[in-house]
């Protein structure tokens, strides 16, 4: 009886001591997990992608014609998306050809009446060098009679009359001269405004054609056939895929070694633990978001709670992980950050100057109008002009 006894006590002290060795073993285990490991990491699940999101509107006001795209389908810059109704624009555009035309030949008629001018100065100019000597033969001859008084002044009238004659001429010619001095046709001031006025409105007709300005995903489609817009409205979203990263919400108790520049590792509940995404701190935000949101807290009254905030942490991603495995905004993120090096800022280096992102397709309207401007020029200038422009 009393060895039955002993074997259940003694098979509980061996439970109880594997227990314990157990326990103390995980124990042990936790604690070099956690030297090693886990105080070199700030992990939080509340994370989410955010992007660059481009609104699409008219930089003129029309009516609808033609919408190429639609929500879900993936456009590349430049692409078409929306056409507008062209006739007011074509109708303006066409006027402005015609005007600058008009302006063109009034301008050749400026440069041809100095010409003109010039003659007609000559011509006044000789006519009074004849009347002043006949003016000055007869004056001479007065005294001794050989002259009436009457021829006389018949002749000082006509010494006058040639003089303001001359003046005239002169001034006629320094103000046509000055309508055109230090300039050519195409130059000209009249000229270089109908010319403003032929861009402006080829780049109306060319605004009538909306374009894609981004590579990206069309989302929020608004545009309809047949709506009339206005420069304001928004008519879809453009979400370029490749310009994405990461808000992680730290607790500020946890930002105390976050620094920029340290690696980071994400997953997304979209694909699971199995594709991990890599990354690095770009820069801790300059507020919380109850702080910088419209209505911000007011904490100055006498029932103050203590709440920890969180603090926005931005987490660039590597592109040929995003280009492999898109993420799509609003998604989840799990962030673990790596503080092991603690040598970094927690505030980024100036950025230098010049541009994240760009589009060339504003820059494209006007091409093709230097050769309609040249062409309205050649077909309406008639005068040869000199080397100094007259």
């Amino acid at each position: 009886m009393n060895e039955e006894a002993v074997t259940p006590h003694k098979n509980r002290k061996k439970i109880l001591w594997g227990i314990g060795i157990g326990f103390i073993a995980i124990t042990i285990g936790i604690f070099f997990l956690w030297l090693f490991i886990w105080r070199f990491e700030e992990y939080t699940r509340d994370a989410y992608v955010h992007g660059n999101q481009v609104v699409v509107t008219s930089q003129i006001p029309g009516y609808i014609t033609e919408v190429t795209v639609d929500d879900t389908q993936v456009v590349e810059e430049g692409r078409v998306l929306i056409q507008l109704d062209t006739i007011d624009q074509k109708l303006a555009f066409e006027s402005a050809k015609n005007t600058m035309a008009e302006t063109v030949r009034n301008v050749v008629s400026l440069f041809e009446k100095v010409g003109t001018f010039k003659a007609d100065k000559e011509i006044r100019k000789a006519e009074f060098s004849f009347a002043a000597k006949e003016y000055q033969h007869r004056k001479k001859l007065l005294p001794s009679g050989s002259v009436s008084k009457e021829n006389f002044q018949q002749a000082e009238a006509r010494f006058i009359e040639a003089f303001a004659a001359y003046i005239g001429a002169d001034h006629a010619l320094r103000g046509a001269e000055a309508q055109v001095e230090n300039t050519t046709i195409p130059t000209h001031p009249l000229v270089k405004r109908a010319e403003d006025a032929v861009r402006e409105s080829y780049v109306n007709f060319q605004r009538c054609t909306i374009r894609s300005a981004s590579n990206g995903i069309v989302a929020m489609k608004k545009a309809q056939v047949g709506e009339s817009i206005s420069l304001e409205t928004p008519l879809m979203m453009i979400v370029p895929l490749n310009e994405i990263w990461v808000n992680a919400n730290f607790k500020e108790t946890q930002l105390k070694k976050v620094r920029v520049g340290q690696p980071v590792k994400l997953t997304s509940d979209i694909y699971g633990g199995d594709v991990v995404y890599h990354g690095e701190v770009v820069g801790l935000s300059a507020g919380t978001g109850s702080v910088l949101s419209v209505l911000p807290p007011q904490n100055a009254t006498g029932n103050w709670i203590k709440i920890v905030q969180r603090l926005p942490v931005r987490v660039r991603l590597e592109p040929s992980e995003i280009k492999r495995n898109p993420l799509h905004l609003g998604l989840s993120m799990n962030v673990t950050i790596d503080i092991h090096d603690t040598s970094g800022k927690m505030i980024p280096a100036p950025m230098p100057p010049g541009a994240l992102y760009s589009t060339d397709i504003f820059e494209k309207q006007d091409e093709g109008v230097d050769q309609i401007v040249q062409k309205i020029l050649e077909q309406n200038i008639t005068l040869k002009e000199t080397d100094d422009g007259n």
